[in-house]
This record gives C-alpha cells, structure tokens and sequence, in this order.
C-alpha cells in the first residue's frame, strides 16, 4: 500500500510540474523529453506494483 501511495504522490508532484512548465512557455526540448519519459515510466511502476497488490494469493480456490 505504501509503494502506491508514493507512486500516486508522485505523479501528483510531475502533473503539477508539467502544468507550471506549460505556463511558463519556455520549456526546453530535453526537459519535454524527460518529462514524458518519466510519466510513461511512473505509469508502468504504477500498473505493476497495482497488479502485485490485487493479484490472488497461490493455492487460493477461485472458481
């Protein structure tokens, strides 16, 4: 619970970012592409450490 707690803390902090650099205007190229990069990045963490929490336990009976 806690690693999807700070992952959502997270992209909660970038969106933010993205929105005050897209205010600004002035946004250089590199820093587009490491923005996007790490949002892409966040969302795949996020899927998997989502799909670890919700997984079934081994040996569970599920019909």
């Amino acid at each position: 619970m806690k690693k999807i707690y700070w992952l959502r803390r997270t992209g909660a902090m970038l969106f933010m970012f993205g929105i005050g650099a897209t205010l600004t205007g002035n946004v250089p190229d590199w820093l587009k592409i490491a923005y996007v990069t790490s949002i892409f990045g966040l969302v795949l963490i996020y899927d998997i450490a989502e799909y670890e929490q919700k997984k079934p336990t081994e040996g569970a009976d599920y019909e």
